[in-house]
């Protein structure tokens, strides 16, 4: 089932769940209501859930903007999986909330009905007791019952949770080299840049660029060109750090977050990869081919923004391509 089924049924599971709670709240509180105006109003919230992923990309500002574009199916799925994520932790929530009221309300009438017990009623309100002394019964007979479909409740919706986690991971990942995507990378280098304005740990920045990629594409076709990147993929993670974030950032360019890095051991770092990566020898049928790699270095600054940052580490690798390719550049700090 593709995620964009997954993410069809869950919404259909959800707005289920959340249309019982609705109603059981209702009816525990004891007023009167109309089951489509409540249907209606209830339907009428998921717009403005879903509305908020698309009004925060609505206001990037200008220099988000100049960044290259975000493939928009990776970033709709992503933003549909969090606003179904956000509607989860909401109904989580209700239903605590719920479970609560209903062992509150056991507890009062308990207390209510031992203490009417101990009263030295008449005889004619004696029919009167004992109709109030079942309709006690009743109520938290209904509680108790009420208590344990929240139980079974809460427990599926930590599995769809978990799942949601899972869905969440899986948008954030590029299809064809399995490392993170573009979408995810911007997150983690916002993060980043916090934690370093933050504690002041360095890090440092390297983009990578494949070179004279499109020669491969034009002789041996993209299919071939595919080949390419995932083997060079896998060839620059097995040489990082578990620590080390590797992503793809568009097309055949890569992008790696080296955590605790400064720009000297970063330097280090991308002549290793160049070397590993030139060493190395790509099977295309019949044909072996040779790559090698253009690596742009930059060191994160306290000052820095998401954008410095990556204006920077691209123009040390422009200028290593510039410099005839197969090599490092490392840019001046900000």
């Amino acid at each position: 089932m593709s995620i964009t089924a997954y993410l069809l049924v869950f919404g259909s599971g959800l707005i289920a769940g959340m249309l019982i709670l609705f109603v059981v709240g209702k009816i525990n509180s004891g007023e009167e209501f109309n089951l489509f105006s409540g249907v209606g109003r209830l339907f009428s919230m998921l717009p403005r859930v879903l509305r908020r992923s698309s009004e925060t990309d609505e206001e990037m500002d200008e220099s988000e903007a100049a960044q290259p574009p975000v493939d928009p199916r990776e970033q709709s799925l992503y933003d549909s999986a969090q606003a179904i994520r956000n509607v989860m932790l909401i109904m989580a929530t209700n239903i605590q909330r719920t479970e609560k009221a209903a062992s509150d309300s056991s507890l009062v009438l308990v207390d209510v009905k031992s203490t009417i017990n101990t009263l030295e009623l008449p005889a004619d309100l004696r029919d009167a007791h004992s109709l109030l002394m079942a309709e006690i019964d009743r109520v938290i007979l209904s509680n108790a019952v009420l208590k344990s479909e929240l139980a079974i409740s809460r427990t599926v919706l930590t599995e769809q949770q978990l799942q949601i986690e899972d869905l969440r991971t899986a948008v954030r990942i590029d299809g064809l080299t399995q490392l993170a995507n573009r979408s995810y990378f911007d997150e983690k280098l916002n993060e980043m840049i916090a934690l370093r304005k933050r504690y002041g740990d360095p890090f440092s920045l390297m983009m990578i660029d494949l070179d004279d990629f499109k020669i491969i594409n034009d002789s041996y076709g993209h299919p071939a060109g595919d080949r390419v990147l995932k083997g060079v993929a896998l060839k620059i993670k097995a040489s990082l750090r578990g620590s080390d974030f590797l992503a793809r950032f568009g097309g055949d360019e890569y992008a790696v977050i080296l955590i605790k890095t400064d720009a000297k051991a970063a330097t280090e770092v991308a002549w290793k990869l160049c070397e590993e990566v030139r060493a190395s020898r790509f099977i295309l049928d019949s044909t072996t081919l040779s790559m090698t790699l253009s690596i742009g270095v930059a060191e994160a600054c306290s000052d820095d923004s998401d954008e410095a940052l990556l204006k920077r580490a691209d123009a040390a690798l422009y200028r290593a391509k510039a410099a005839g390719r197969n090599g490092v550049s490392v840019a001046e700090a900000g």
